[in-house]
């Protein structure tokens, strides 16, 4: 096993791991084990690891040594299991002393500049979007034509949104309205026919915090109570803001009324 004694760079390894799995979706209690587990290959007295939704800090110190401290912000966040599985080996094959450390470090950076296109993202929303219709019972042609087409219109506005430089709360009101809009208009289309009631619920799906709320749930079952309550308001405003979206694109088609 490769004895470590560059131990800003094993600091820097820990860290980035940690951070590409915040930024990834993973739940702050593995990425706390993740970050440790790195650390203890130092063999020095104390190493320290403490993690938010937010930011980090990791700590090297022992007599011999000058105590050395990282602090990280993290400002985005997205969901992106491949990154987290990928992080979580790396680091197993690291304490296993099956990698040295040079080669763990140069893999975290390939796989933190890797990620998924925007082509690609934008085509799995619209698939999703359609998808979902036949699960919530849709049952033509027409009705995953509408789902997708009101994926393509979410796909457009959340486009749109980062162009004009709003933030996620916002982006996700506009796109749940337009949905609804592009729903009702489609259900009012005696060719199409279109099931307005399905095509909404399937066109956001993509938009449902279904990750932040178990991530939430295993994190408050872990003891993280602080990491579970954070996910959970993240989980409901996100929420909040799909419902009052398609409120507000009903009630602007005359959907309900006031």
């Amino acid at each position: 096993m490769e004895e470590i004694t560059d131990y800003k760079l094993l600091l820097d390894t820990a860290v980035l791991a940690g951070e590409i799995m915040i930024k990834s979706g993973a739940e702050i209690y593995r990425v706390e084990d993740t970050i440790n587990h790195i650390l203890k290959m130092s063999h020095l007295k104390r190493t320290e690891a403490f993690v938010t939704t937010t930011g980090m800090f990791a700590t090297l110190d022992d007599p011999g040594i000058d105590a050395i401290t990282v602090v990280r912000r993290i400002a985005e966040r997205d969901m992106n299991l491949f990154r987290i599985w990928r992080v979580n080996d790396l680091s197993r094959q690291f304490c296993e002393g099956r990698i040295t450390l040079k080669e763990i470090f140069r893999e975290l950076k390939h796989i933190e500049q890797s990620t998924y296109t925007p082509f690609v993202k934008d085509l799995g929303t619209i698939l999703v979007a359609a998808g979902f219709v036949p699960l919530m019972g849709g049952q033509t042609v027409f009705d995953i034509l509408g789902g997708g087409i009101c994926g393509l219109l979410l796909v457009l506005i959340q486009h749109f949104g980062k162009f004009i430089g709003f933030n996620s709360f916002i982006q996700d009101v506009f796109g749940s309205a337009l949905i609804a809009v592009g729903a009702m208009l489609m259900s009012r289309i005696p060719v199409l026919d279109v099931n307005m009631d399905v095509t909404i619920i399937s066109a956001i799906m993509p938009l449902v915090p279904g990750a932040a709320i178990t991530t939430a749930i295993r994190d408050t079952l872990q003891g993280d109570y602080m990491a579970g309550g954070a996910k959970a308001i993240e989980a409901f405003i996100k929420a909040v803001a799909i419902v009052v979206g398609v409120a507000l694109g009903m009630l602007l088609m005359g959907g309900i009324s006031l």
